[in-house]
């Protein structure tokens, strides 16, 4: 068991059995005193009388103390912090029930008879039994109690004598080890069942709580199978339509505007495969901020200008406010994961905006950076709020989207360390806040379209066992000016590279090939075949960090499935720009 959880549970034991002590202390107090009445009563003549009214006085006063100081024990509650306080009170109340026992013995022994004698050892006996009883569960009152009865008792027999004084201290020894024993079997009794059923209550928590997760995450698979179902089929079933549409041979301007809505439509998919990507990515913990200079002024800008279309599309204002000095919206931060928090929250601003508009505003206050994204949208109730951030979860049905949106920014944002702020009225919009800490020092950089270089004659190898995959990758590299050879496998491909009139420029493969090939190892043997580090894209749809870790020990360009024409354009023309080059070697 870790060290931590041993002190804790030593705590709560501890606290346990200075719990039963604290239950049983006023009992114990006012039987203390009872029973110096009964051996007073019963020993009178066996001491003088002024001693004896003394020693019942002092009890008195004992006994009258400790239930005051009792009295006011209970009325302060009992933690683990101040249980050992608690025993520490305990062991010293304990002492002094001792001391007075002790001298009760040497009141009454000296000037008894052999009788009476007999008589304070039995009531000796009983008291240490007694004790044994009720302290157990904390040895060192016990013994704070008991060896100064056993003590005197000793100290009697030594000095005045007895009937048979070695017969008695043998049966004293003997009495005492067996006390001994006896409390420390029982104190470790006791402490073991109150460890086990603390370590029973803890499991059965502990299960509880797996219960719930395991619970928690049935209803989230539940809500993803009926999100994904049905909102992954609308843009398929769209598709299926418009292919056709198609078919019918519609007019050159029929034709353009059904393959706008195809556009869309594939748009639209892979919109929801990325916010699902996302979200696998922040389970695995696989996104690592890029920290750099962002200059806010000009990413919100070219943001303002997408939505805008948008906005305007759906009838609706969109107002962009920034402050005029681009200096002051300077930020560290990563610029694509930033991007992509802002994204989120005004495509769903303009998706539960159905009149009035959107703001996009940041300023500076309070020495802190604040970016604000306003809507006359729908609203949020209050008593909801904190469930829009859950995955899966859409509390306006708008048709569009898994639900993820909401919880990929809440997620994003406290991987960039974003104070995330939510200010809603139903029927009067929404009001989502960014706090971020400005960063004045440093060069610039925002994310922004790459200009695309101009690609033709290069040839591209391309390796994918689905033969539909080859036949669209091959149709939209050769429209984008580019010499294609396609397989696959490796087997497939070699009888075509025989006729090859140069060396491919650029390797695109899918991870899983047939015959258990991997795209990986399809790289590495054309690297060596050509003798030449060739650029190299590898698309896989396998979101694991492990893959990750083999593309990047490898040198390669890791693209996840689904890839959208505008990714595959900038990839390629990445890889295919005179500067680049790729290291085959791991990174050190």
């Amino acid at each position: 068991m870790p060290i931590d959880d041993e002190t804790r549970l030593q705590a709560l034991v501890r606290m346990d059995v200075a719990q039963r002590l604290r239950s049983n202390d006023l009992s114990l107090t006012v039987g203390n005193f009872v029973l110096a009445l009964l051996v007073a009563a019963s020993l009178h003549k066996a001491a003088p009388p002024a001693w004896v009214a003394c020693w019942l006085a002092v009890q008195f006063v004992n006994a009258a103390f400790h239930l005051w100081l009792g009295l006011r024990w209970l009325r302060s509650p009992l933690t683990t912090a101040n249980a050992p306080i608690w025993l520490r009170r305990v062991t010293r109340t304990s002492a002094i029930n001792g001391v007075l026992w002790l001298l009760a013995v040497q009141i009454f022994w000296p000037g008894g008879s052999d009788a009476q004698r007999m008589l304070l050892w039995a009531w000796m006996i009983g008291i240490s039994s007694a004790a044994l009883h009720s302290l157990h569960a904390h040895l060192p009152a016990y013994f704070a109690m008991v060896g100064p009865v056993l003590l005197g008792l000793l100290l009697a027999v030594l000095v005045h004598g007895a009937i048979d004084s070695w017969a008695i201290l043998a049966v004293l020894l003997l009495g005492s080890t067996l006390y001994i024993h006896f409390a420390v079997s029982l104190r470790r009794l006791l402490w073991d069942s109150l460890r086990q059923a603390h370590q029973l209550a803890h499991l059965s928590e502990s299960l509880k709580l797996e219960k719930d997760l395991a619970v928690k995450l049935s209803q989230s698979r539940s809500r993803f199978l009926a999100a994904a179902s049905h909102d992954l089929r609308q843009p398929v079933h769209a598709l299926s339509l418009f292919v056709g549409a198609l078919k019918q041979n519609p007019s050159k301007a029929q034709s353009a505007q059904i393959l706008q809505h195809v556009s869309s439509a594939v748009d639209a998919m892979g919109a929801m495969f990325n916010a699902l990507l996302d979200i696998s990515k922040l389970d695995a913990e696989q996104l690592q901020p890029q920290w750099q200079t962002v200059d806010l002024h000009a990413l919100l800008s070219r943001m303002a200008a997408d939505h805008s279309l948008q906005a305007q599309a759906k009838g609706l204002r969109f107002v962009c406010a920034l402050p005029p000095e681009p200096a002051a919206l300077m930020v560290r931060s990563d610029p694509a994961l930033l991007e992509r928090v802002l994204r989120n929250l005004l495509s769903n601003a303009l998706r539960y905006t159905p009149q009035g508009g959107v703001l996009l505003r940041a300023r500076r206050r309070h020495g802190r950076i604040e970016l604000l994204v306003a809507d006359s949208g729908v609203g949020i109730a209050r008593a909801r709020r904190a469930e829009v951030f859950d995955e899966f979860v859409q509390l306006h049905s708008s048709g569009q989207g898994l639900g993820l949106g909401l919880a990929i920014v809440q997620r994003l944002s406290g991987l960039l360390s974003l104070e995330l702020r939510l200010r809603s009225r139903p029927g009067r919009g929404s009001l989502f806040t960014l706090l971020l800490e400005p960063h004045d020092v440093g060069p610039a950089a925002a994310p922004g379209p790459l200009a695309q270089p101009q690609l033709g004659g290069e040839m591209v190898i391309v390796l994918d066992e689905s033969a539909e995959i080859r036949l669209a990758m091959s149709t939209l590299l050769s429209a984008w000016g580019l010499g294609v050879v396609s397989a696959a496998s490796m087997a497939e491909l070699m009888p075509q590279l025989m006729s090859a009139s140069a060396a491919p420029r650029l390797l695109l493969c899918d991870y899983r090939l047939g015959a258990g090939e991997s795209g990986s190892d399809a790289i590495a043997r054309l690297r060596e075949l050509f003798n030449s580090d060739i650029p190299a894209l590898l698309l896989s749809g396998d979101t694991g960090l492990e893959r990750g870790r083999e593309a990047l020990d490898q040198g390669l360009t890791l693209l996840h499935k689904p890839v959208s024409q505008a990714q595959l354009r900038a990839a390629v023309g990445q890889a295919l720009r005179p500067s680049n080059s790729i290291n085959t070697t791991a990174p050190g």
